[in-house]
C-alpha cells in the first residue's frame, strides 16, 4: 500500500502507531546526529532532520527546531561578515 499524507499524517496507520513510528525515527536521526557531532559526519544535518520529524508531533521539538534555525541563521550571517572582512 503506498504511503500518502493527509493533514500531515500517514493515512494507512492508526494515529498512535503513526506517532510512535515518527518518534522512533526522529529519535534515531537525532541520536545519530549527536554521535556524528563527536565523530566525522553530518551531525547537524541529522539532528535537524530528527528535530523536523519530532516537531510534527511534539511542541518541545518545534521550539528546539526554531531555536536551532535562528542560531544557524546568526552563525551564517557572522561567517558571511568574516569572509567579507577577510576579502578586503
Amino acid at each position: 500500500m503506498p504511503i500518502s499524507f493527509k493533514d500531515s499524517k500517514l493515512t494507512f496507520m492508526h494515529p498512535a502507531m503513526t506517532r510512535t513510528v515518527i518518534t522512533v525515527i526522529g529519535a534515531c536521526f537525532t541520536l545519530v546526529g549527536g554521535i556524528f557531532l563527536l565523530l566525522p559526519g553530518p551531525g547537524l544535518l541529522f539532528i535537524l532532520i530528527g528535530l523536523t520529524l519530532l516537531s510534527t508531533q511534539y511542541p518541545w521539538a518545534k521550539r528546539w527546531l526554531r531555536l536551532s534555525q535562528r542560531q544557524l541563521t546568526k552563525s551564517a550571517a557572522w561567517l558571511d561578515n568574516q569572509i567579507r572582512r577577510y576579502r578586503r
